[in-house]
């Protein structure tokens, strides 16, 4: 290979999407971060044009709802007071990776370059998602509610910010889910995360169907259930799940106008910025950078005289919760548990 460029990379995604499913390739599962993703456009979806930096910040804005008693009669002299709005500034963290190849370390290899090079960004932008996925799960976690209504056939215990089913319920607990949800004024469709334990529950149920003699298929209506393999709670070994109203959390992601735009040369001392997609359909894009020097590589299979290529995979994202207003700590993200 005489040269490196640009088109390089476009040959690295294809061979991504061809050899994705290689076991020594397998990839931590990533439902709770793909759920946030894709309630992007829903949330904001000018956040990448109106983050041009890193460093400036990006305000959403939304009327906050007034709580008030009503009265029992009309008058004439009436007088209200004026409602209120409240902002959310989003906050953005960065997760990048890097990798190194070089001009003629593969001259004596059974490998080819483009393989190698498409293998190396793969498994950055794996690197990136995995993190990405536990942030998420911490996030959700972190965000969830401190307050509930007084609920009958749950209780939340204020203690572990966990609204507890009871082990009596244990067939009945995506209905209580809903139910919860309801007794808390949210209705429609509900998104739900489960633990491994809670997803294999909900299988089960939802498969006694109409046929069976005990019917327990008709609770699942209107959830959306996803299962994570690392979410758990010590407190609760039986099993929780996470669960809020639908497109009300988010994740959205960005990266440097540069990236999008393209700039520079990946084969130049100074470098490029350019972008490379995900071959898992997750939709991300994620901004590449790359440059070349001079180097001496015969200590790791190359060559006295040869040269290094040095790539950087990035993207930043800001979490999302649709705020309330209030003091009592509540949040549209609700844990509930399995009690033993």
């Amino acid at each position: 290979m005489a040269n490196f460029s640009t088109g390089n990379l476009v040959t690295a995604q294809t061979i991504l999407n061809d050899k994705y499913s290689k076991p020594e390739m397998r990839m931590k599962p990533c439902p709770a971060y793909a759920l946030l993703t894709g309630n992007t456009d829903f949330m904001m979806e000018s956040a990448a044009v109106l983050r041009t930096r890193e460093d400036r910040p990006i305000e959403a804005h939304l009327l906050t709802r007034t709580k008030r008693a009503t009265t029992n009669a009309r008058s004439y002299n009436h007088t209200g007071t004026i409602d209120d709005s409240q902002k959310v500034t989003l906050t953005w963290g960065t997760k990048a990776d890097k990798t190194t190849i070089s001009l003629k370390l593969l001259d004596n290899s059974v490998f080819e370059f483009n393989a190698v090079l498409a293998n190396k960004l793969e498994q950055c932008m794996m690197n990136i998602v995995e993190d990405l996925e536990t942030a998420t799960i911490n996030y959700l976690l972190a965000q969830r509610t401190q307050f509930s209504a007084a609920l009958k056939g749950a209780t939340f215990n204020a203690a572990t910010d966990v609204t507890e089913i009871t082990a009596d319920s244990k067939n009945q607990f995506y209905q209580l889910v809903k139910s919860v949800m309801k007794q808390n004024k949210y209705k429609g469709q509900l998104d739900v995360i489960a633990d491994s334990l809670m997803y294999v529950s909900a299988e089960y149920q939802a498969a006694q169907g109409a046929g069976n003699q005990s019917n327990l298929a008709f609770q699942f209506n209107g959830l959306n259930i996803a299962e994570s393999i690392e979410l758990a709670d010590a407190n609760y070994p039986a099993g929780i799940v996470l669960a809020m109203p639908s497109q009300t959390t988010c994740a959205l992601t960005w990266i440097p106008k540069q990236n999008r735009n393209g700039w520079g040369d990946y084969n130049s001392y100074n470098g490029g910025f350019g972008t490379i997609s995900d071959p898992w359909g997750l939709g991300l894009t994620f901004a590449l950078h790359g440059y070349a020097q001079r180097s001496d590589t015969s200590a790791t299979n190359g060559n006295t005289q040869d040269v290094t290529m040095e790539f950087e995979v990035s993207l930043d994202t800001s979490f999302n919760k649709a705020p309330l207003s209030g003091a009592n700590s509540e949040s549209v993200i609700y844990e509930l548990a399995q009690v033993a």
